[in-house]
């Protein structure tokens, strides 16, 4: 009789190691969707905005202001003038403003935003940038200690993104605020109020 347990073997083998090939393909696959699941999950993408991921904004700065879409008419020099504005942001459930807010807007210097103003947080200092081409603007505002609501003003620094409504005549968009006491992010608006009198903030 033909001896066959060393084709048995073989063939075992081989189904023993494409059986191992195919469960490990299976498990990284199940495994990278689970890493997805998990990633969205935390970041808030099915459940809104997570509280890890709170506070942060997706893209820097100069991110924001690059990654719109250009705007087909040119009203860039009408809306980036320096000048008094109207600020309003929504917290603990209630609308919050207005507040007088100075902003002068540099070209020459690399279409940079200098200002500031007083809010019921405290007295803040704004910087940042804009972009005339998608009318938009990544600001800082930086809280000067000891100013204001000494129970909500930590000398922290808001991140705020915002980019012009025509309709609306206004600059819309969220504010990002990270402190070791709260983490949130709601609607911020920059309305202009008129008058050309700019006061220059020291940086």
């Amino acid at each position: 009789m033909k001896d066959n347990s060393f084709v048995f073997q073989h063939r075992s083998s081989n189904s023993d190691g494409f059986g191992a090939i195919i469960g490990g393909v299976v498990g990284g696959v199940a495994g990278a969707i689970l890493l997805c699941f998990c990633c969205c999950l935390v970041c808030g993408t099915f459940t809104g905005t997570s509280i890890i991921c709170r506070g942060r904004p997706i893209h820097s700065n100069n991110s924001y202001i690059n990654s719109g879409v250009g705007i087909g008419y040119n009203i860039s020099q009408s809306i980036f003038k320096s000048g008094i504005f109207s600020s309003y942001y929504y917290q603990y459930r209630s609308d919050h403003g207005p507040f007088r807010m100075q902003l002068g807007f540099y070209p020459e210097g690399g279409y940079i935003v200098h200002g500031g103003g007083t809010d019921d947080i405290g007295t803040y200092v704004i910087t940042g940038v804009y972009s005339p081409r998608t009318l938009r603007m990544g600001l800082e505002k930086r809280y000067q200690v000891g100013t204001g609501d000494l129970n909500e003003n930590l000398g922290h620094t808001v991140i705020i993104h915002v980019q012009w409504n025509h309709e609306n005549q206004q600059f819309e968009g969220k504010y990002y605020l990270r402190t070791r006491k709260y983490r949130d992010e709601n609607k911020f608006i920059i309305r202009r109020e008129g008058g050309e009198n700019y006061h220059q903030y020291p940086i």
